[in-house]
Parts: C-alpha cells; structure tokens; sequence
C-alpha cells in the first residue's frame, strides 16, 4: 500500500515537473525573443506602429491559444501533441515581440528585479495553494467577472494619462491575476487526479499555458508598478 501510494505520489511530481518546465521553457523563449528583437534595433523601425502590432498581435495570439487547445482535445494523439507545441512556441515568441516594447522603455535592473519579484511572488501563491484546501473556483470566477473592466480600463489609459487610473488598473490587474494562478495553480493537481495516463502529456502542457499567461501577466503589472507610468 505504502508503495502504491508512494508510485502515484512520484508520478504526480513528475506531471508537475513536466508543468514547471513548460512554463519555463515560455517564459525562456518570450524573454530571449524580446532581447534579440531590442538589440537587433528593429523596435526602432516598428516603434510607431505599436498600437496597430498591439491589436494585431492580441488577436494572433488568441488565434494560438484557442489552435492549441483544439490541438489538445485528443490529449492521446502524439501528432495533436506534438503540434500543439510548436504553436506554444510560437505563440511565446510571439509575446516577446509585444514585450520587446515594453521592455525597451525600462532598465536592465528594473527588468530583472520585476522577474525575481514575480518569482518570490509564484512561490507565495504556490505555497498557499499547497496548504490549502480550497479550490479557489469561486475567486476564479469573479477574477474573470472583472476582465471586461480591465479591457475597457487599459484602452482609456492609451488615450488619456491618468496617474491615479493607472496604478488602479494595474493593482486590480494585479489581484485578478493572482486569483486565476491560485486556481490554476490549485487545478493542476484536480486535472491530474481525474485523468487517464495517456492524457496527462497534452494535459501537462494546457496546465503549462495556464501558468504561463499568468507569470507574464503578473511579471507586466509588477514591471508596471516598480517602473515609470508612463
């Protein structure tokens, strides 16, 4: 029994690290890709059209998520697997060129104190939902209630400079993202326990994307606050 259990203890240690390694190699791939497209000096040239390359890229990018998840459906097709990480490749380089415009405008250290900060503050919420028995599917779902907020929030501050509206927006945005880690992060142990073996490689990487669009999330609004408003 205590074998057994042990098995299944270290199996679920190894879907985890399949997560944490995902969400690494995005986060890896999107910072890399926002460097070389800073130092190659192409977000000179494109810098005027940030706004045109900001909307078009949103929509590309919810094009890649929504063609991963389809990939996924049949988690047990090694081709749908395989293809869907070339779209989650894709989509994290994709991010980077969104994020080059943001991090060309702040330090190197502010950068690099925002990751280690986004990094404490994973662990943080990570540690809660280890020792906590909640689900957080109730925060979840006022945390999504409040996206449309948010959207209308941001499109506001991209006319108007408002101080005071942006350090709302960014705090708000801030704790609608910290609610949807705790329960992604709280998720990945549900969604493990209630699949078949042969899902739980396509079902790693989906928890994998979660994660990551909530640590670029988190690290941007933490980037936002440390750093000039402007």
């Amino acid at each position: 029994m205590d074998q057994r259990m042990l098995t299944e203890q270290m199996n679920y240690e190894n879907f985890l690290a399949k997560v944490i390694k995902w969400v690494c190699i995005g986060v890896a791939i999107t910072a890399i890709t926002s460097f070389i497209v800073i130092l190659s000096g192409i977000i000179r040239i494109i810098a005027s059209f940030y706004l045109p390359i900001l909307f078009i890229s949103v929509i590309v990018e919810l094009l890649f998520v929504w063609r991963i998840a389809k990939k996924l459906e049949d988690s047990g097709n090694e081709v749908s697997y395989s293809s869907a990480k070339k779209y989650f490749i894709l989509y994290s380089m994709m991010n980077g060129v969104v994020f080059s415009f943001v991090l060309s405008s702040v330090s190197i250290y502010v950068t690099a104190l925002a990751f280690a900060l986004t990094c404490a503050y994973f662990g943080l919420l990570y540690t809660i939902t280890k020792y906590t028995s909640s689900n957080f599917s109730f925060v979840a779902k006022v945390c999504v209630s409040f996206l449309p907020i948010l959207i209308i929030g941001y499109i506001i501050l991209m006319f108007i400079h408002a101080p005071v509206l942006y350090y709302i927006i960014v705090l708000i945005d801030l704790g609608v993202f910290t609610g949807l880690t705790l329960y992604d992060l709280k998720n990945i142990s549900t969604m493990y326990q209630q699949s078949l073996e042969e899902q739980r490689e396509g079902l790693a990487l989906i928890c994998a994307l979660e994660l990551y669009l909530d640590f670029v999330n988190i690290f941007l609004d933490i980037l936002m606050l440390i750093s000039d408003n402007n």
